[in-house]
């Protein structure tokens, strides 16, 4: 804007001077002209074009991936034909979970009377729950000599999820199954638990009358017995503790060897925790993993926690908040911390037979 006044002052100081120079009326009249119309005019528009136009994303929603282009659109309309040509620039800035501003575009157009679009390339380089604001909309009177500014407030929230690796991590407790009160049921072999029907078989010798389903064998011209199902305790843990770590592309490690651990568990059909702290509620949080469903949400809830450093360690919180509660199998992810070298200590704060450290 700055540069239209310029030419607009320049413009005016030269034919100023034309006209003392040659003092004739009609060279006072064509001054008159160029100092107060334009003014008039923009002051006009600039009006005009305080409401005159309309900014909006295109959509409600967006799906982004991890490393590729994608294009954020921004809608624009023109809601007085007056406005029609004038200039206007819109600005937006991308937030990731911790708040921070990492990407802010603007792009120029002309107010046309049809609908526009101002398109904004933008890359993810990491995972996580990323906030898109429509910061604001300048738009410029004609001769662009002013400017008027509006907030939309328009914003919209995606997440990222971390891209998926294969990882040398040492699982041979996953074929594992105990049994405990959960509602997963065994997929292998069948157990006591009267309220999930395993598998109805011939009978053999030694099983009890009580389990022989009548209406089966009479249809089957034999007796059948009916298995009841196994329930699976949820006794291995998947602890997550990257609230020392300041390095943002570790932290992006730590999150991918968790993705993967999902992954592999819930392809093998192993009922399992993920825990990470919450340094804000300085507490920490337990999730149950059944299916892959779950990996999403369990992905949406930890981006949306505060994962900062906070003054009393994770397997503290775990061992005063779980206590009594024992697991087979850990596997402990975690990054920035030097005081984990002792794993028996670890071992016995956690509760757990098997612990395996993972440091990124």
């Amino acid at each position: 804007m700055w540069i239209s006044w310029l030419i607009y002052i320049l413009s005016l100081a030269a034919y100023s001077l034309f006209t003392i120079l040659y003092g004739k009326q009609s060279t006072f009249i064509i001054l008159f002209v160029i100092v107060f119309v334009p003014l008039l005019y923009s002051l006009l528009t600039w009006f005009l074009v305080r409401r005159g136009c309309r900014a909006y994303f295109e959509t409600d929603s967006m799906t982004l991936e991890k490393n590729k282009k994608t294009e954020i659109i921004v809608k624009l309309e023109c809601l007085s034909g007056l406005c029609t040509g004038n200039g206007v620039r819109v600005y937006i800035s991308i937030y990731n979970g911790m708040r921070k501003r990492i990407f802010r575009g603007r792009k120029k157009l002309h107010l046309m009377s049809e609908e526009q679009t101002a398109v904004f390339e933008f890359v993810p380089k990491y995972s996580g729950v990323h906030k898109i604001v429509l910061e604001k909309v300048r738009v410029y009177s004609g001769f662009s000599l002013f400017c008027s500014t509006v907030h939309p407030e328009e914003q919209l929230s995606f997440m990222i999820m971390p891209e998926y690796k294969e990882f040398p991590v040492e699982t041979g407790f996953i074929h594992e199954e105990n049994e405990g009160e959960s509602e997963q049921f065994s997929e292998r072999k069948p157990g006591n638990d009267t309220s999930e029907l395993y598998d109805i078989r011939s009978y053999r010798p030694g099983d009890k009358m009580n389990r022989i389903n009548w209406k089966f064998s009479a249809k089957n011209d034999e007796l059948m017995v009916q298995d009841y199902g196994f329930p699976i305790a949820c006794d291995l843990a998947v602890f997550f503790d990257v609230s020392a770590e300041k390095d943002l592309q570790r932290i992006e490690n730590a999150l991918e060897i968790l993705y993967y651990l999902m992954s592999y568990f819930t392809l093998a059909k192993k009922l399992f925790y993920v825990i990470w702290k919450d340094s804000k509620e300085q507490q920490v949080k337990r999730r149950m993993v059944s299916g892959s469903e779950d990996i999403y949400e369990v992905f949406q809830e930890l981006f949306c926690t505060e994962m900062t450093d906070g003054k009393v360690c994770m397997e503290d919180m775990y061992s005063a908040q779980f206590e009594g509660e024992f697991l087979s199998s850990s596997i402990f992810i975690y990054g920035g911390r030097d005081d984990l070298e002792d794993d028996e200590y670890l071992r016995m704060k956690l509760r757990t037979d098997m612990l395996e450290l993972i440091h990124v």
